[in-house]
Parts: structure tokens; C-alpha cells; sequence
């Protein structure tokens, strides 16, 4: 159906025409969709820094401000400069890639911000106000400077969207995406905001996470790059219905502001920083150690599982096994797992008969491309598969032809799609297909749960649930197995680490899923206890009668 509703009419709050990558992008975007007219740029035209050399700079901050707050300034000069060349020459460059807009965009306004002596607080006058009010924007985006205040937040129909590229729950201030990997918080979250008077407690219209990386700068990149989609989105809904997205209820904030980092929070990082390049030097280099993943398993139902009695099924040597599904046939019960090989450096799909002892089969599905998480459903007295295909940029169907060691390709039920971990499951009169799905292509499928439906889960089309993605956020997000028990249906979720891939689990009650809504509630935390050593377990699922479940440590090479 084609929109007979206005182009929404927005424009950008800039410092200069020359705009970071990021802001480059949603010009980009903004001039294909025919649902939005992105017509200005608002130039603030800032007031001209004074002009002095290195060694002047570093004389006028001494003697204004006193030697301490100077080593801060240059130490924190030194950690920026360290981490550009790292984040340039180990990851990306378009984090530092600025482009000139001001040929893509068919006008430019300009006005003179009145800024406080902070420094930080940005005021329009009068006239600017007024000239802006008179272009009728439905929507102004911040992406410039300052922290805007005054009638300007109101100059538009929908008021100012901006980023608070932070978790504003926990964390209101910046810089942004430092003190999330400072602390070591696993995930490091944004929002989108209709702007008001509290700094970063505005009207927050989205939110999500992502996996906190490694070192600031990349954090930064990541969070930009991966909350930049979620602007389109926003705005794209915000075309498709001229109206604003339902803002969530407030809550009070009692954790400090965020500013800066001062001198000894900065040595603390790069000691930190220092203390994990030796201690991955000295544990997988010199000692030659590694994660590895296992499964266990136990003759009960999940509910009644006793994880630390779980019957370990030893790696075959320079292998893992991992992401374990149960099934009974004919009286005797197998588990499928991925198989992943050291040498080929990906996985396949291998199967076990758990009689007193776990038997290996043998190998049921392999590719040239990496395959994991053996998900299986009934339907139309066969069975099916659907594994990980991610790196082959599909979700693929494979039906049982002989079991447990004969199957084939059906059918590639997705194509072009970064997707992990997919489940197919039957509920309310229709097939739900539940999968992470990477939406800029990347290697992170730990942020974003998915929905899907139909009619006919082997030919028929899957149509996008409403509320995609029903999760963005990796402490739970990421799928490590489904559960049933009577008419209830729970989600195993994983939760990711501080740089920890699948460090626990939880089992979440599936309460309302139909073709609008979604939601589920917690019934149970896993955390990797059960056995000693263990730093993580992310997948667990059971056929009633026997529970299997993985589970990481770290190993000697072998």
C-alpha cells in the first residue's frame, strides 16, 4: 500500500558540513527513502579556538590550571593517540573518516549558539529560534556538540531526537563507551531520546546493548556503528505513522555523573590494560591455552537437573563439543552437537547414542562452512534440522532421511541473512521461527533476537514479527536452547561476559507471544558452578527424560 501521509521533514543539528562517518550514513539513508525529506543542515557556528602552538598550549593549561590537571590532559592525549593507531590499524578506519555533506543536503541554516562557561550548555537566540520554527521540521537530529537547552528543544513538531550513547539507567554522562570497558561491564548500551531539559533523561523512545569490546575506542566504533541502524529504524517508523514511538516510563537515576576520566582512573586503565596483554600472552601463547567447550548430560527432566551430576562426554582429541540437543527414539536416547575440529577450524554436526556410556555415531551433517547448534523440530511424522549456517549467510532446513545419520538439504529457508542460533517451534496456531540476526552483517549474533511466522514451517514464506527485534541486548538475547513443560514454552538465553562469550544462561517463560507482542519472564539463572574451573555455559535442553548442557574451561592444546 502505498503511504498517502507527508514526507517527514527533518533536519540535521551539525557543527560543521564536514560530518563524522556515522552522521554521513543517515544523510545517505535519509536521501533514499522517499518517506523522509531530509532539507537542512543547522550549522552551530562555534566560536573559533585560540591559536597557539604545542608548547604555548601546554604553558597557558599549567598556568591556568595547575600541573595535575596538565599530566591528565597529556596522558589522556597519549591513551586517544595509543588507541586511534590501535582501532586504524587493527579494526576500522571509518571510525576517524569524515565527509563534507553540504552538496547532499539542499540547504544550510547557521546560527551562533550562546555556550555557557562550562563550556558544555548550548542556547539559540531568539531570531535562530524563529527562523528555524518557520521551515516547519517535524523532526530535529542531534548531531553535533553541546548540550541543547531552551525553546529550540520545541522548534519542531516532534521536539529533538539524540543519542545518549550510554545505558542512561547506569550510566549518564562520558565519555562515551569508556567507563563501560573501564569497569568491565559486559554490554555497553545507547538510547534514543526525545530531548529535554535533564541531561541524558530525556523521553527515551529505543534502547538496546551490545558486547563491550576490548579497549575504549573500539567500544566506541562498535556502539556507534550498531546504534546508528537503530536511528534509521526509529525514524523510519517515526515516517511510516507521523508519530512518535511510545517513550518508556522513567526511572530515577542514583549513580554519580560520568565526566572525563581523571589522572589516576587513566593510569588504572592502561595498567589494566597492560596487566590482560601479558596475561593472554602468558596463558595462550606461552602456555599454549585455550577455551574449550563440553557437554554433559543427566538421565532427568530438566526441572528436576542436578547440573554438578552431569556425566561428562569426553572431546575427541583436537576437537570440541558444544550446543548439545536430546531426542528418544525407539527407546534409546542421542544427542546432537556441533563437532568442532581445530584443524579445519569449524564445526560440523555429530550425534551420540547416551546409553551407560556417551557412543559417537558419527558425523551427520557437514559443509564447507562452519555448522553448530543442531536445533531439531517434528512436523508431518519427519524430522528436521536447522544448524547454524551463519557463515554461509543463510538459515537452511535439512530433513532426515534415515535416522540418526542420513540427511539432506531440503530447503534454505533464508538467504543474504547473518543469522545464529534458529528455532523452529509450533505455538498459537502458527510456526515461530526465533533467531539472532546480525542486521549489518558482522560477526556479533549475540545482541538481537528475531521472530518470525507462517502457516508451513518446511514451504511456506516467514513473515517479520512486528516488534523485530523483540531483544537487543546480549545479556539475553542470544538463544541456547527451548524447553517444554506442559503448555508452557521457555527460552534458554544466553548471557555474554566482559569479553566472555556465552558466561551463563537463564530460562525465560515465553508469556505472550502472538503477531504484535512479545515477552517472557525469568524463571531461572545458570551460572558455571557445577563443575570446578569453569568460566562459562550458554545452551541446555532436554527431551524429558535426559537434560544435556555445555559448558567452557580452559585446556591445554591437545
Amino acid at each position: 500500500m502505498v503511504s498517502t501521509l507527508p514526507p517527514l521533514k527533518i533536519a540535521l543539528i551539525v557543527d560543521s558540513a564536514t560530518v563524522p562517518h556515522y552522521t554521513y550514513e543517515l544523510v545517505q539513508w535519509a536521501a533514499s527513502q522517499p518517506g523522509i525529506a531530509l532539507t537542512h543542515i543547522i550549522v552551530q557556528e562555534l566560536p573559533p579556538a585560540r591559536r597557539m602552538t604545542k608548547i604555548q598550549r601546554v604553558r597557558d593549561i599549567r598556568k591556568r590550571e595547575g600541573f595535575k590537571i596538565l599530566a591528565t590532559r597529556m596522558l589522556w592525549a597519549l591513551i586517544v593517540r595509543l588507541e586511534e593507531y590501535r582501532l586504524r590499524h587493527r579494526v576500522t578506519d571509518r571510525h576517524f573518516a569524515p565527509k563534507d555533506v553540504s552538496g547532499m543536503v539542499p540547504n544550510i541554516l547557521r546560527v551562533t549558539p550562546e555556550i555557557s562557561k562550562s563550556g558544555f550548555v548550548y542556547r539559540y537566540a531568539p531570531a535562530d529560534i524563529a527562523t528555524i520554527r518557520a521551515q516547519e521540521f517535524d523532526v530535529l537530529l542531534r548531531c553535533g556538540s553541546g548540550i541543547l537547552r531552551g525553546d529550540i528543544l520545541t522548534a519542531a513538531r516532534f521536539g529533538i531526537l539524540s543519542f545518549h550513547h550510554g545505558d542512561n539507567r547506569v550510566n549518564r554522562g562520558g565519555p562515551p563507551a569508556f567507563w563501560e570497558v573501564f569497569y568491565h561491564m559486559p554490554t555497553t548500551g545507547f538510547i534514543i531520546q526525545q530531548l529535554t531539559d535533564e541531561l541524558d533523561g530525556g523521553h527515551v523512545l529505543f534502547r538496546g546493548s551490545f558486547p563491550t569490546q576490548r579497549y575504549w575506542l573500539a567500544n566506541q566504533a562498535h556502539l556507534y556503528e550498531r546504534s546508528n541502524y537503530y536511528m534509521k529504524h526509529v525514524l523510519a517508523k517515526i515516517a511510516a505513522t507521523h508519530a512518535l514511538p511510545m517513550a518508556e516510563e522513567p526511572v530515577l537515576y542514583c549513580d554519580r555523573l560520568f565526566k572525563a576520566p581523571a589522572l589516576d582512573a587513566q593510569l588504572q586503565y592502561l595498567l589494566g590494560f597492560v596487566t590482560a596483554k601479558l596475561s593472554h600472552i602468558w596463558s595462550y601463547q606461552l602456555r599454549r591455552r585455550r577455551q574449550r567447550w563440553s557437554v554433559a548430560y543427566t538421565r532427568s527432566g530438566w526441572k528436576n537437573l542436578v547440573m554438578w551430576k552431569g556425566k561428562r562426554i569426553p572431546n575427541p582429541p583436537g576437537r570440541f563439543l558444544a550446543d548439545p540437543f536430546v531426542i528418544a527414539r525407539d527407546g534409546k536416547d542421542y544427542c546432537f552437537v556441533e563437532d568442532y575440529s581445530y584443524a579445519t577450524q569449524r564445526g560440523s554436526i555429530s550425534v551420540y547414542e547416551l546409553g551407560a556410556e556417551a557412543t559417537l555415531l558419527g558425523e551427520v551433517v557437514a559443509e564447507p562452512f562452519h555448522l553448530s547448534f543442531p536445533y531439531m523440530f517434528e512436523h508431518g511424522g519427519t524430522l528436521y534440522m536447522v544448524p547454524e549456517s551463519a557463515k554461509n549467510n543463510d538459515i537452511r532446513l535439512y530433513e532426515c532421511t534415515e535416522f540418526p545419520l542420513q540427511w539432506r538439504l531440503k530447503r534454505v529457508l533464508m538467504e543474504n541473512v547473518s543469522a545464529a542460533d534458529s528455532m523452529i517451534f509450533a505455538h498459537g496456531g502458527k510456526w515461530w521461527m526465533f533467531t539472532n540476526i546480525n542486521p549489518l552483517g558482522d560477526s556479533d549474533h549475540c545482541s538481537e533476537l528475531y521472530a518470525f511466522y507462517t502457516d508451513d514451517p518446511i514451504n511456506g514464506a516467514w513473515t517479520a514479527h512486528a516488534a523485530n527485534p523483540l531483544i537487543i541486548d546480549p545479556a539475553c538475547a542470544r538463544n541456547g536452547g527451548i524447553l517444554f513443560d506442559a503448555q508452557s514454552i521457555y527460552r534458554v538465553a544466553q548471557r555474554q561476559g566482559f569479553i566472555q562469550y556465552g558466561a551463563g544462561a537463564s530460562i525465560r517463560r515465553i508469556a505472550v507471544l502472538d503477531t504484535e507482542r512479545y515477552e517472557e519472564h525469568v524463571i531461572r539463572t545458570i551460572e558455571p558452578n557445577f563443575f570446578e574451573g569453569l568460566i562459562g555455559t550458554h545452551h541446555l535442553h532436554s527431551n524429558g527424560t535426559v537434560t544435556a548442557f555445555d559448558f567452557v574451561e580452559h585446556s591445554m592444546l591437545s
